[in-house]
């Protein structure tokens, strides 16, 4: 049935069934039928949930609302379709194999807090809200350009669980309506382990996670980061390897607990965690 749905699909496999890539012979690789998109895209990257023909479609929407947005605010490097599609939407969706090895098992169907810091161009944040809407999603960043054009794509989209905010981290940390609120925080922003530790784990709530997009090749950054969970009172839990197709490689989320209140003089000053990691 693969190979026919494949083959139906003008689809060639280039690379092993693990880290394949699919191309579409005088077609774009996103305009094809949303059956066949979300058959696909669930046996590519093995998602735990049948994509309905909505969620497929709206997530080839988001795409081209990005891309149009990214043409006129520089969002992300990546401006075409297919590199968009894998390095922005696949890469975020890994959170989603992710997410019910994390959640508490006496509460899998919870309402959770998400924050997704250095959100820029809206991701995790975009594609995680509209496939995950029964959660609250807020998207923080400091550049208030990157801001408005994340938030008119919400309103474009209609993502109503998802909301984004202009602010610097180490202000926003220490607002009480916002310490110690979030369930998760996400980072797919490039900075040492300990910066973001540093950043995220002051917002969560006690048992609360902080997910790090990462490369598989971090021993040192590791190893770098032991005095910040220890003054952060935070602990490695959870090691996640996931492949994109093609060239795009394995990747990894770190995910780190909270086990205890965070002292109040962190996150430090502005500039502090960045240029000088715990």
């Amino acid at each position: 049935m693969i190979n026919k749905l494949l083959q139906n699909s003008k689809i060639k496999i280039l690379n092993s069934k693990q880290i394949l890539i699919f191309t579409l012979e005088n077609r774009n690789c996103l305009e094809f039928d949303s059956l066949i998109f979300g058959f696909l895209l669930s046996f590519l990257y093995n998602l735990p949930m049948h994509l309905s023909d909505s969620d497929t479609q709206r997530l080839k929407d988001l795409v081209t609302v990005f891309l149009a947005e990214n043409a006129k605010v520089n969002l992300s490097a990546l401006r075409t379709e297919e590199q968009c599609f894998i390095g922005n939407v696949l890469d975020s969706l890994s959170f989603i194999d992710l997410l019910p090895s994390i959640v508490a098992a006496d509460s899998p169907a919870k309402p959770l807090r998400i924050l997704d810091i250095g959100t820029g161009g809206g991701f995790p944040l975009l594609p995680l809200a509209m496939l995950l809407p029964q959660h609250e999603f807020v998207g923080l960043d400091a550049v208030l350009k990157k801001v408005d054009a994340v938030d008119r794509i919400i309103k474009t989209l209609h993502i109503p669980n998802a909301k984004v905010v202009s602010a610097r981290v180490e202000e926003f940390a220490h607002r009480d309506s916002m310490r110690g609120t979030f369930d998760i925080v996400t980072f797919r922003a490039v900075a040492p382990i300990s910066t973001l530790l540093e950043y995220g784990i002051p917002l969560l709530k006690t048992r609360g996670k902080c997910v790090l997009w990462k490369s598989m090749h971090i021993a040192d950054e590791l190893r770098l980061s032991l005095n910040a969970t220890k003054e952060l009172h935070a602990s490695l839990t959870h090691t996640f390897p996931y492949t994109l197709p093609g060239d795009w490689g394995e990747r990894q989320l770190l995910v780190y607990e909270k086990n205890a209140g965070t002292p109040s003089s962190y996150p430090r000053k502005n500039g502090l965690p960045k240029n000088k990691p715990l």
